[in-house]
Order: C-alpha cells, then structure tokens, then sequence
C-alpha cells in the first residue's frame, strides 16, 4: 500500500545529522551524473500580483537519486502576499485553515509505484538548513568559530542546530527586526542547544567580525550593506528570484566582492529568471568563471575556496530534488520498521502550524 505521513512523524525520522550526511552525499552522487534534477517551478494566479494582494501560489520540485531509488515530486500549494513593512519587500503566506498544503510524492524507481506521500513541513527547513550546513563545512574558511544569523523564524531555527553540528561556533549572534520575535527565539535556542547567542545591537560590526553570515528570512530586499564584508567570509542565503517575484537578501556588492559563487542549481537560475545574478552577469560585473554548483565543489570537479582570504558566497537558489528523494529513502525505511504510515482523512494532509500562528509567525512552506 501506498503510505501517508504526516509532518510530525517525518520530524520523529529525521535527526540533522543524519541529513547532512544524506545531503552531501546525494549532491555527490548529482555531480557524477548518477542523480537528476529537474528545475524548480513556480507560478501564480494571477499570474501578475499587485502589492498587499493575495494570489494562489504553487511550488514544484521534482528529482531522483539512483543509490535511493527513489523520484521525488514535491507540491505545494499556498496563498501568498508580498508586503511593506518599514519600507522594506517582505514575502508572507497565509493560512486560513491553519494548515500547510504541501506534501512529496515518493515514486519507486523500479516500479513507477508511489509509495509514500508525506506532508513536507517539517522536512523542508530540515534539508535547507542541512544543505547550508554541507555548504559551510566545505566552503567557511578553516577554524570558523563566528556566526552571525539574520531571522528568527522556521528556517532560521534549524539553521543554529545544523551549523553548530558542522563548526565550533564560540559566537552566535542573531538579527531580526522585529525585537519580540528575536529575543523570543534567542531564549529558546539558548536553553534548546545550551549555548550562548547574542542579540545584535550593531548589525555592521556583527557582520564584519563574523566567519559565517546566514541569512534565513522572509525578505525580498538585501538584508545588509555588502560593503560591511571582509575578506575570508562565508555569505549564505536562501531567498531567490522565481517566476513570480524578483527576491534576494544580498545586494550587488555582496555578489561582487565574492571571490567565488556557488550555486546549488545553474539550470534553476537560468530557468527561474534570476536577475539578482544574471544581470551582473551580463553588464559583465560577475564572471559565469566565478560560479559553480555545490555537487560539484563536494565532488572535487570544481573549486570552491582557494585562500582563507576568499570571500565565498553560497547563493542556495532554489530546492532540488534530489533532496527530496534521499530523505524520502529513509523515510521509506523508516515506516517499514517503525510502523509509522497510515491512510488519513483528507485535512490530514495539512499540516498542523498552530502553534506557529499562536507566536505570530506565518512561515514559509
């Protein structure tokens, strides 16, 4: 039979550390032609969305790993609005049902078979944060001790746990904009991870002493002056330009005075439009010498930091797959020995954000 998972079974199956390693390896595995990639799609209705308005929106992801043996597709489907808050673009979601409609389609590569259908909420911030763990331990120059953190939300969570399994972090410092949210979470990882993180109170000094600075947030404009950098820096983020929105959380110079860009998908940055990187390319002020791809800097094909004194940015661009279709594995597995699985009404397809609302966050899928 085919079995239905909900988002807080995944979360029982997947410990961080288990998916950076599945994350590392599977984008070895992509590098060597042995894992594909479709580029991600999305698309809205209306298609074009005037400021402050909700749209229906959708987000498709689609890959297979041949060492899993398993296609993935993920679908979600979601009411989206873009908003000005403080003057500044921000990306949020609606959910009237207080629930998540997202869920991966696990496919059986020698049967065609679906075999497992999960609700991806909890998986999702899961593998970006593990992703970007992968990206830090290859890419963050040796001896990284120092992070500096911009969110406080879903994704920016599971950030400070994947990281600390990758670095010694000795300093973490953490930025949001909305001050109850920032210490809210700062109190909570402190006591979660039993470590110290620090509120930023000079967001340019944070950032120029910091080996690695990660940007986890719902914005669409750059989040801080690319100026404020120095040399040997790690720079991380995760929001993109799609069909829908042209979105980025660094600015121009940050691409700029990066030595090296590493992408997670070209095909992604190409099909998806995104200008934030394209267009720097083509008045010729960034290289395509400059960029590569994750795979293949894990897999030795490519080079990813050459000096301590790189300044590296790590453009997570998009989700793939591939990502998909490993954890989907040990998803697999795990209902197979642990009993979990079961065929489930209709609503429970939702996940269940609650008690997320109840804090006053709306995150991302």
């Amino acid at each position: 039979m085919t079995l239905l998972v909900t988002a807080q079974e995944v979360e029982q199956m997947i410990d961080m550390s288990t998916c950076i390693e599945l994350m590392e390896t599977v984008f070895i595995e992509e590098a060597n032609g042995k894992a594909v990639n479709h580029p991600r799609q999305r698309y809205t209705v209306p298609k074009q969305v005037p400021p402050n308005t909700p749209a229906w929106w959708t987000n498709m992801i689609g890959g297979a790993s041949e060492s899993a043996g398993f296609a993935a597709l993920r679908v979600d489907s979601g009411i989206v609005r873009e908003l000005v808050v403080d003057t500044k673009r921000r990306m949020e979601w609606d959910y009237p049902d207080g629930r998540s409609w997202g869920f991966v389609l696990l496919f059986d590569l020698s049967s065609g078979k679906p075999v497992v259908i999960f609700q991806d909420f909890s998986l999702s911030p899961i593998r970006v944060a593990a992703t970007n763990a992968v990206a830090s331990k290859r890419l963050a120059r040796p001896g990284a001790r120092t992070l500096t953190l911009l969110g406080s939300g879903n994704e920016a969570e599971r950030h400070i746990e994947a990281l600390l399994l990758v670095h010694d972090l000795t300093e973490i410092s953490v930025y949001s904009p909305n001050k109850s949210h920032l210490e809210t979470f700062v109190e909570r990882m402190t006591t979660r991870h039993n470590v110290e993180l620090k509120i930023v109170t000079n967001l340019q000094q944070s950032i120029a002493k910091a080996d690695v600075i990660v940007c986890a947030t719902n914005s669409s404009e750059p989040v801080f002056d690319g100026r404020w950098l120095t040399k040997g820096q790690l720079v991380i983020s995760i929001v993109n330009t799609d069909h829908n929105t042209i979105r980025t959380e660094v600015d121009a110079t940050t691409f700029k005075r990066s030595n090296r860009i590493i992408l997670t998908s070209i095909d992604t940055a190409l099909s998806n439009n995104q200008v934030e990187l394209l267009n720097l390319i083509d008045e010729k002020s960034v290289s395509w010498d400059q960029i590569s791809e994750l795979g293949k800097v894990l897999s030795g094909a490519s080079i990813g930091r050459s000096s301590s004194d790189d300044l590296i940015y790590y453009k997570n661009n998009c989700g793939v797959g591939i990502q998909f279709a490993a954890v989907g594995a040990l998803i697999h597995s795990a209902c197979a020995n642990g009993g979990y699985g079961t065929e489930i009404p209709t609503e429970l397809f939702g996940a269940d954000i609650t008690s997320w609302l109840d804090r006053g966050f709306k995150p991302s899928p």
